[in-house]
């Protein structure tokens, strides 16, 4: 059996939840039995590493192309964020051949790129994020009026993409179940889950972690925040207190952190399981954005203490258990749970082993693997 994977950037080639994504399912895949040609855009001076593809036909995105592809999507209506991916992803597809299976990624970016070539085989769309509800997030939330301005014309753009991408398809799927309930109607969840790996230490220093990639928008807010309003307060409690900064593509805010109190910041992280390990608490002050809180399952995996966004936590929740997060909104209740997290290792320990056999139970992506082979025997049967 042959299978497409289209996707907007090619595996292998950046740190990004779609990006992650993409290997998961050529995981299921292969362990459903398919051949996977891969197709997805890749930047200038990218070079794919993707083992488990049989075949790999890269989309160059010139940057040079998106001024236009940016005017002909205000004036088609699409969202305005599909000029990042503009390609001859039509050329790709028809180079990767027929398939008895065709599997599209955040289709909603791609759909100008690609209309009228995903005809033939049973389609499984996997939307990842509800986009056109981060949209809206970012519209109200956003601390810049002028990304505020942005996101109050792409949200509609969106939506309007989102239900086209799902026209024809088998089989719809999402993250999360906050996702799938902002998504067009029959859309399912499957999260990414975590590789299970031995627990960690139960005794660990007071330090405090935060990971992601750092340059994501909603990422890098919640840095500023946790490094500027948030961190000061922990430290005039517990002065000894670390906090760890990790992730990809730190920008020079997060970089000029490194070295003053008690901040330690590496990006990017070789080892993000070991990384965590390190941490007795691990903080998300994240407000922005949807999707699988990927950051989230990594920390309950790694067996710490988690304080997080209420938002993060629903997001993380699963089959009706709620996730084992202390959550906080403002600056002074992050400073608090975290504070009383550091001063007492024993609480730590207790609900870090909480975390972990929530991630156990939940988030163990052997279970996410499985989950998408059946999805892909569901179109199969449907078509």
């Amino acid at each position: 059996m042959k299978a497409v994977l289209l996707v907007p950037r090619l595996p292998g080639t950046g740190f990004t939840g779609d990006r992650l994504r993409a290997e998961l399912h050529l995981l299921a895949l292969r362990e459903a039995g398919y051949e996977t040609a891969l197709v997805g855009g890749i930047a200038p001076g990218k070079e794919p590493h993707v083992p488990l593809a049989a075949s790999v036909r890269p989309v160059p995105l010139a940057p040079s192309r998106i001024p236009l592809a940016l005017a002909r999507a205000f004036l088609a209506g699409d969202p305005l964020q599909s000029a990042l991916f503009s390609g001859d992803f039509r050329a790709a597809l028809r180079e990767a051949g027929r398939a008895d299976l065709v599997v599209a990624l955040l289709l909603p970016r791609l759909l100008p790129h690609v209309e009228g070539a995903l005809r033939e085989a049973p389609l499984v769309v996997d939307f990842v994020d509800a986009l056109a509800e981060a949209a809206h997030q970012a519209a109200r939330h956003d601390p810049a009026p002028w990304r505020r301005a942005y996101w109050t014309v792409e949200a509609p753009r969106l939506a309007v993409a989102e239900a086209r991408a799902a026209r024809g398809a088998a089989v719809l799927l999402a993250t999360t179940p906050f996702d799938a309930a902002h998504l067009p109607a029959g859309t399912r969840a499957v999260a990414n889950g975590v590789t299970l790996l031995p627990p960690g230490p139960a005794e660990r220093a007071p330090a405090v972690a935060f990971t992601g990639r750092l340059m994501y928008r909603p990422n890098r807010l919640a840095a500023r925040r946790l490094l500027r309003d948030i961190w000061p307060r922990v430290r005039r409690a517990v002065p000894d207190a670390r906090l760890l900064v990790g992730g990809a593509d730190a920008p020079g805010e997060v970089r000029a952190s490194e070295g003053r109190e008690g901040v330690e910041v590496v990006s990017p992280v070789t080892d993000m399981a070991a990384f965590l390990r390190r941490a007795r608490v691990v903080a998300l002050p994240v407000d922005l954005g949807t999707g699988t809180p990927n950051k989230l399952f990594e920390a309950f995996e790694a067996g710490a203490a988690v304080v997080a966004s209420a938002g993060v936590i629903a997001r993380a929740s699963s089959s009706g258990a709620p996730a084992p997060a202390r959550a906080a909104a403002t600056d002074e209740e992050f400073a608090r749970e975290i504070t009383a997290y550091l001063t007492d290792p024993e609480r730590a320990a207790r609900d870090g082993a909480a975390c972990r056999a929530f991630a156990e139970a939940h988030a163990d992506r052997r279970a996410s693997v499985a989950a998408f082979a059946a999805a892909y025997r569901a179109a199969v049967e449907s078509a």
